[in-house]
């Protein structure tokens, strides 16, 4: 059979395709789509409140706990390893379940186990509440990624991936706000449960309200063959991708408030507002790049094209922490890693939006696979630039490192994407 190919290449031409199933009738786009994004918003803040909140009340938690810095290390780590290696067992679950259960299931079960780390006597048992948080959590972005791309066409995906992706930065400045009030207030064990409570919330309020129909929560009757996944060039584009540009969210994180001490002499009370103002260039990526890509379609560009472009300038914008060692003052630096970290944020959003290309019958399996190799890539990363800054007394490396990556990340997308033949499946 011979059909139009409309979207990755020009209307003249005609690719051959097998034979596909009927696809489901679309949903009309209206404002309830919109709110589902908003829903998982923020259940995405509340996943980085839960995994932020050790680190903001960290030195007393170590007083009363009578831990050392290695310990905390260990602990912050925990979630971070399980976090990433869990990431396609649970895509495999939630791509073989009913998403309107599955996925406030996962939420009720990170928020138990930060409950449960309020509740810990040592280290053991602060631990495994940690092991437990980051398993469950891996479920986050890879179940909204999965839901959006049930309920949200092509062309709207990358707006509402960072809609949805903008929770992070929201829990990112919400996180220490709450959590030291309520630490300063109650103790930091009444902290932990609030935190865990609101996620409870959160799951009772989804089961009540998200009641879509069939063909969103049902599992996909013809889920694309592993073998066609491994064979499709825009697999290994996405591959290629996560593990070079996903890290970087992760080292930004890690390394910048000791960057701003070491590099800066900026002591950590007073690093409150350029972090704040870094989190909200986060937020600028997330929706702002979505909202780029929308323009770009309305204007006549195809999705795909619309991406690519958004996703070229964000890199560019990335490339800027090579310039951040030769920065000549404080306010010059934090420019750059503003554009940083807004370039990073505009690219994850729209980078989602192509793993829900690649196999729409196993979106959370796929997104989950590249989750797993950034987040896995990510530890690797920052453990090496912590020794590369004990070798040469700064982080000049990193930065380099990371616009590095960038800009090879982009490449491996832009050599898959950019003269695929394969056009765009509806998931829905």
């Amino acid at each position: 059979m011979l059909v139009q190919n409309n979207v990755n290449a020009p209307t003249s031409t005609q690719v051959a395709v097998q034979p596909q199933a009927p696809e489901p009738a679309r949903m009309p786009i209206g404002s309830w789509p919109w709110k589902v994004a908003v829903f998982l918003m923020a259940a995405t803040a509340l996943s980085y409140m839960d995994r932020q909140a050790l680190s903001v009340v960290g030195p007393i938690i170590k007083q009363e706990l009578s831990l050392s810095n290695t310990d905390l290390g260990q602990l912050l780590a925990a979630f971070f390893w399980t976090y990433g290696l869990m990431h396609i067992g649970v895509g495999l679950i939630l791509d073989r379940t009913n998403i309107r259960f599955t996925y406030p299931l996962f939420v009720a079960l990170w928020s138990i186990s930060q409950i449960g780390a309020g509740l810990a006597t040592g280290y053991a048992s602060l631990y495994v509440a940690r092991l437990f948080l980051g398993t469950f959590e891996a479920a986050g972005q890879t179940g909204a990624a999965r839901i959006i791309a049930r309920v949200m066409p092509p062309e709207h995906r990358a707006f509402a991936n960072g809609l949805m992706m903008s929770g992070g930065s929201l829990g990112a400045m919400l996180a220490p706000l709450l959590m030291i009030t309520l630490a300063d207030s109650f103790g930091w064990r009444i902290g932990f449960a609030v935190f865990g409570g609101l996620g409870l919330v959160w799951a009772t309020l989804w089961l009540a309200w998200f009641r879509p129909n069939v063909h969103v929560t049902s599992v996909s009757a013809n889920p694309e063959p592993w073998s066609d996944i491994l064979r499709d060039r825009r697999f290994w584009g996405c591959v290629g991708g996560a593990i070079c540009t996903i890290p970087l969210l992760h080292i930004l994180g890690s390394w910048i408030p000791t960057y701003l001490r070491d590099g800066w002499n900026i002591p950590t009370a007073d690093q409150r507002l350029p972090l704040l103002l870094l989190a909200i260039g986060l937020d600028v990526g997330f929706v702002g790049g979505g909202a780029a890509v929308s323009i770009l379609v309305k204007r006549g560009r195809s999705a795909p094209k619309a991406r690519l472009l958004v996703m070229t300038a964000a890199t560019l914008m990335m490339a800027a922490a090579a310039a951040v060692p030769r920065a000549p003052n404080l306010v010059t630096a934090l420019v750059l890693l503003g554009l940083v970290h807004i370039g990073r944020a505009t690219w994850g959003a729209i980078f989602l939006a192509f793993n829900q290309d690649v196999a729409p019958g196993r979106v959370a399996t796929v997104a989950g696979t590249m989750g797993a190799l950034g987040a896995c890539g990510g530890a690797g990363l920052i453990t090496l630039i912590g020794a590369v800054a004990d070798r040469t007394g700064g982080f000049s490396s990193a930065f380099y490192i990371a616009a590095a990556l960038a800009v090879l990340g982009q490449g491996f997308m832009l050599v898959s994407f950019g003269t695929s033949k394969t056009a765009p499946k509806d998931s829905r």
